[in-house]
């Protein structure tokens, strides 16, 4: 029984029991007594229906037919709740008699959420953002250490399914220990090559005492933003892969508009700094903009223009 008067039907299929029949409670019953409505134009097929249905206990089939019964159980995730189950089931002729359902563990249900991670997706379980960032460090690490191994979508996949053992639902993985999926990926480098990251394709780098993020984009070159007050006092910018790559540099303004995008701040002190100096004393004179940049000391914080 599905409902009230509609009729699950062996073999697979539905019905209607007639609002007439004797029999209404029964949750298991055969039809003895059945037709098929004719639709009217342009109408679906309605469902066959049972006028005449004898009740049927459940034990009866057990005693009577019990090559017919079935029982099976198998792991399945319910993307409703997000997790494996197991399922177990005794049917007859396909209809589904009694049904049970727990939490499922062990490797057929860790390859299970895994088929379901990967449908979701890789961001899904982390920032994207992060994600992009750490694939492009690596990428530009590898420029000098060949041995390192690239975080492509089979990286992806793999670290996935491994952050799914021991884990039931897609919950878990969001909630991973240990950095999440990027996290994992981190992981699965050996600790030097870690290493080896950190110091070619650092997150962060220092100016004047300020720590700048670097943003690190596929298929872009490393860049950091700050204000152009927080330069003052430096020859040249900050550099990764060891100090052979200079950083692209986004100058900005105090109101944090861009001022300059360079990799050559020695070139934008010599050859642009002086007119850029002339507007931004104008725009803001309650700050101090030096002659000569490269002998001032840096500053984050606002300082009154002394002449």
């Amino acid at each position: 029984r599905r409902g009230s008067d509609e009729l699950l039907l062996c073999g697979g299929g539905a019905a209607r029991l007639a609002e007439t029949s004797v029999v209404r409670d029964a949750e298991l019953l055969v039809a003895v007594e059945a037709e098929e409505p004719r639709p009217g134009p342009g109408d679906r097929p309605p469902l066959p229906l049972v006028r005449l249905a004898s009740a049927v206990e459940p034990e009866w089939l057990l005693d009577l037919m019990p090559e017919r019964l079935a029982e099976r159980t198998e792991v399945r995730f319910d993307a409703r709740a997000g997790r494996v189950e197991e399922i177990s089931t005794l049917s007859w002729d396909g209809l589904v008699l009694h049904e049970s359902r727990k939490p499922a563990t062990g490797p057929e249900a860790e390859r299970v959420l895994a088929e379901a991670a990967q449908a979701a997706g890789p961001a899904a379980f982390c920032d994207p953002e992060e994600l992009a960032a750490w694939r492009a460090r690596v990428a530009f690490a590898a420029r000098y250490l060949e041995d390192l191994p690239p975080v492509d979508d089979d990286a992806v996949r793999a670290a996935l399914a491994e952050l799914c053992r021991g884990r039931r639902s897609l919950g878990e993985l969001r909630s991973a220990e240990g950095g999440g999926l990027v996290g994992w990926l981190r992981a699965r480098l050996e600790p030097r090559q870690r290493a080896a990251v950190e110091r070619l394709a650092p997150e962060r780098v220092e100016v004047n005492g300020r720590r700048l993020r670097v943003m690190w984009e596929p298929g872009r070159e490393p860049w950091v933003e700050s204000r152009l007050q927080d330069f003052f006092g430096l020859a040249e910018g900050p550099r990764v892969g060891d100090g052979r790559v200079p950083l692209v540099l986004h100058l900005l303004a105090p109101s944090r508009r861009p001022v300059q995008v360079t990799t050559d701040l020695a070139g934008f002190w010599e050859r642009h700094y002086p007119k850029v100096r002339r507007e931004l004393m104008r725009r803001y004179p309650k700050h101090a903009w030096p002659e000569n940049p490269r002998t001032a000391g840096g500053t984050a914080t606002r300082s009154r223009r002394t002449s």
